[in-house]
């Protein structure tokens, strides 16, 4: 009986392990400093509080615009503090990247956010689930930001593109 336990434990594990890497979970952020260039627009909801089902519910309600063509862009959300701890409140900016302010007209609720070019940031990329990404590239960023002696401003964009990497931006300051 136990060997049998073993066996199909072991074809579990594997099995999630597969399913893990497909998903991006072991892959390794590419990180760069550079200035943005570009203005970013984010068409979402604010929201500041604790993180709880209202806040699941913009994420939510994001993606089902997405995917259903309301609005037109990539999922991607605007941190403006460090809320990574626990207990700690988000203040956060949740919803689609759009390529302009001018060519869809806003769901009920819905404003427009911009992230300024001119930005010196850390971006990291990765190719990841959006599910996945996050936990790959949040770590990655900090670590970079103390191996290359920068302070963070504590304010992210995140975009999560079907056909291409997961890209985090964070904006910092520090030595050249």
């Amino acid at each position: 009986m136990s060997r049998w336990f073993f066996i199909v434990g072991g074809v579990l594990l594997l099995g999630f392990a597969g399913v893990y890497a497909w998903l991006g979970g072991f892959s390794t952020p590419q990180i760069d400093l550079v200035t943005t260039t570009q203005p970013v627009f984010v068409a979402g909801k604010a929201y500041k509080g604790l993180p709880d089902k209202q806040f699941g519910k913009l994420f939510a309600e994001a993606n089902a615009l997405y995917r259903k063509g309301t609005l037109k862009g990539t999922l991607g959300n605007i941190y403006y503090n460090d809320a990574v701890a626990e207990g700690e409140e988000i203040d956060a900016f949740v919803g689609v990247v759009v390529p302009d302010t001018t060519s869809q007209a806003l769901p009920l609720g819905y404003r427009y956010r911009t992230f300024a070019a001119g930005q010196r940031v850390l971006r990291a990329r990765v190719r990841a689930n959006f599910m996945l990404a996050p936990g790959r590239l949040y770590p990655a960023l900090q670590e970079a930001v103390k191996a290359r002696k920068l302070t963070s401003r504590n304010v992210f964009l995140e975009q999560f593109p079907e056909d291409g990497p997961a890209e985090m931006l964070l904006v910092v300051a520090g030595p050249q």
